[in-house]
């Protein structure tokens, strides 16, 4: 026997998910309470924490689906980013936890998944450019037809090479073609990751 799923209430917000991404999740927040243990704010900062996962799980979630599954949950750990107990360093006032993107910004290419077509090959391009995403995507359409359908090789190699950019805050859900590239590149992806332990 076998549970399929798990309601974890997360500060005011209840999210539903599976048994990996429950582990996973537990795991996650005991690392985040053994961090802030000396830290007089612990309570106020874990409760703020909870909440910031549940809203990006709730955001994550695709529609027409019910649990996070643990694809979902680890982009989500991954844009909260680390706690850090910064009070017992110097200079630093209290602790908190830090989200990436707060901490200092790294220009890269990355899968742009909103407004994305397919993948958010062009996309992401289009915005480490700086340039509109429609200028790269005329140049994709006369690469691969003057290649010889070459560029579509490369265009499905730098889906599964590029990091997927996480999905802002606020932003409109995906739509179904992006979403199920998405899934599909994490899937295959899951398959050369080591595993954690």
């Amino acid at each position: 026997m076998k549970r399929i799923s798990i309601t974890v209430s997360l500060n005011r917000s209840t999210v539903q998910m599976d048994e990996a991404s429950f582990v996973r999740l537990e795991s996650y927040l005991a690392e985040a309470s053994r961090t802030l243990a000396l830290n007089p704010d612990r309570h106020e900062i874990l409760a703020d924490l909870e909440q910031a996962i549940a809203d990006r799980c709730l955001q994550r979630l695709p529609a027409g689906q019910a649990l996070i599954s643990l694809i979902e949950l680890e982009a989500v750990l991954t844009e909260v980013g680390e706690v850090r107990d910064i009070a017992s360093e110097p200079n630093e006032p209290k602790a908190e936890y830090l989200p990436r993107d707060t901490q200092s910004p790294r220009k890269r290419v990355e899968q742009l998944n909103e407004g994305a077509i397919l993948s958010g090959i062009c996309a992401g391009i289009a915005r480490y450019v700086e340039i509109d995403v429609i200028w790269v995507r005329i140049v994709m359409v006369i690469m691969t037809v003057l290649s010889g359908f070459t560029a579509v090789l490369i265009y499905a190699l730098l889906m599964f090479l590029l990091p997927i950019a996480p999905i802002r805050a606020g932003s409109p859900p995906l739509g179904k073609v992006p979403a199920k590239f998405r899934e599909a590149t994490a899937y295959v992806r899951s398959f050369f990751e080591p595993a954690k332990t």
